[in-house]
């Protein structure tokens, strides 16, 4: 029998969509189209009156709910078999306060969005533009991303996500609108840094403070190829570790060029929170190694460059998302060579290896016990993302993720960041949120102690 949705459309000013509607397959679709998860509604919210109207029809029909923005959680957590999906995907609202350098974004803003408004439509009395520490995927929303920690090319200048956020509008359980803040709700706001997606509520607007940032920087791509990767991740390696410079932020990858049908190539990509003339000399230790195939960093904008390095990022393929951080001396030659073996035996060319760098800078100048995010100290992660279409690929591309993830074990600590979750980990709890996990738990029974926000890893009442 269809799910009886009248009082919930007597008032509901979004979308409402149900597996008896042609949207409802398109609507369902996540990121991680290996997600199968197939709900008995999905609100698309048009404003925060929408969410509390769903939070309370869903508690009175005894329906579980999930909370999605952008759908990119790596295991599915975004949607709930025959429940409600509480979707902010399109609560876009934006208040920029440019005098005070913040802003208030609905949950569903892209970063894009954002920067458009506070980077490229503004400009400083000093010539710069304004911007958060976003990531270059156009499909992320800001809400889920800084909830979890968020890393973006500012961060090891600025801090995560996280640090940025100075309050938050939350939906309870029993549908109360609270405004989060330093003096309401502090100890929620804590949780909310690192931990927000973790089941205290549903977010649907924060404020962020923003940065300067210039309008020409030196940002873009370098790739070699895998003969030539091992001597590049010790480059790397060596550029970073005891480094007290914060501004050049690069990241790699290997990945296929062209994508997805080209060689693999260990690409590094970022860019220098500062002088171009300064970026240039602080990417020579990189510029120096072997035979890159193709070195297209130069002068750039910060949004230019975003742009650029999300245009690929394909919404919609199968995946599997696994990985986590390196241990003390585990980012190590015997790790690079069991790295690059693996990519050179990748079943997919959708299929990628990253090392993003999640430490050091303004991100480990905050205490680890500052916010929810734990993971401060820790400069090298490995996420091994596995990518394919079609159903009958499954089997070889998931033996090789597992198989990697295996052989790097013993060079990894046991965190992992927790925007990329991994629905394998059976101690999700310590890995994710160390020391701060039964703080959390006590922050759980105070906003939430029926457990009414509950996913296969949120937080768990105390007891």
């Amino acid at each position: 029998m269809p799910l009886d949705l009248s009082s919930l459309r007597a008032t509901f000013q979004g979308t409402l969509v149900t597996p008896y509607d042609p949207s409802y397959e398109g609507a369902r679709v996540l990121f991680n189209n290996r997600i199968r998860t197939r709900p008995a509604v999905i609100a698309k919210c048009a404003d925060a009156g929408d969410v509390v109207a769903a939070v309370r029809f869903a508690r009175d029909a005894g329906l579980p709910v999930a909370v999605r923005g952008g759908g990119h959680h790596a295991s599915g957590f975004s949607l709930v078999e025959g429940g409600l999906v509480i979707d902010t995907g399109n609560l876009k609202d934006i208040a920029f306060d440019p005098g005070n350098a913040t802003v208030v974004a609905g949950a569903g803003c892209g970063w894009r969005e954002l920067d458009q408004v506070t980077y490229v439509d503004h400009t400083t009395p000093d010539g710069h533009g304004l911007a958060g520490p976003g990531g270059e995927c156009p499909t992320v929303r800001n809400a889920g991303y800084s909830l979890g920690g968020g890393y973006g090319f500012l961060s090891r200048t600025y801090g995560l996500g996280c640090d940025h956020i100075l309050g938050a509008q939350l939906v309870t359980a029993d549908g109360e609108v609270l405004n989060v803040t330093g003096d309401e709700h502090p100890d929620l706001l804590w949780a909310l840094r690192g931990a927000g997606g973790a089941g205290f509520g549903v977010v649907t607007h924060l404020a962020y403070r923003l940065d300067p940032v210039p309008r020409t920087v030196l940002g873009g791509v370098m790739a070699w190829s895998l003969d030539d990767a091992e001597e590049a991740l010790r480059a790397y390696r060596d550029l970073y570790v005891g480094r007290d410079e914060d501004r050049l932020s690069i990241y790699l990858a290997i990945a296929t060029d062209p994508y997805p049908d080209g060689e693999p190539l260990l690409m590094a990509y970022g860019m220098y929170v500062g002088p171009v003339e300064d970026g240039e000399q602080e990417l020579a230790p990189l510029r120096a190694v072997g035979t890159p195939v193709f070195d297209a960093f130069g002068p750039t904008s910060y949004t230019d460059l975003q742009h650029a390095l999300g245009a690929e990022i394909v919404y919609g393929l199968q995946l599997k998302w696994r990985g986590g951080y390196f241990r003390d001396g585990g980012f190590s030659d015997e790790a690079f060579a069991i790295i690059v073996d693996a990519a050179r035996r990748a079943p997919s060319g959708y299929s990628m290896l990253r090392f993003d760098l999640l430490g050091g800078g303004a991100i480990g100048a905050v205490a680890p016990d500052a916010t929810a995010f734990v993971h401060r100290s820790r400069l090298f992660n490995i996420s091994i993302i596995a990518q394919w279409v079609r159903d009958d690929e499954a089997e070889a591309n998931l033996r090789w993720t597992d198989d990697l993830q295996d052989a790097l074990a013993p060079h990894l600590n046991g965190e992992v960041y927790q925007n990329y979750a991994d629905a394998d980990r059976a101690d999700w709890a310590q890995a994710y949120y160390g020391a701060t996990y039964a703080r959390l738990q006590t922050i759980k029974q105070r906003y939430d102690p029926t457990d009414f926000f509950h996913h296969p890893q949120s937080i768990r009442l105390p007891g």
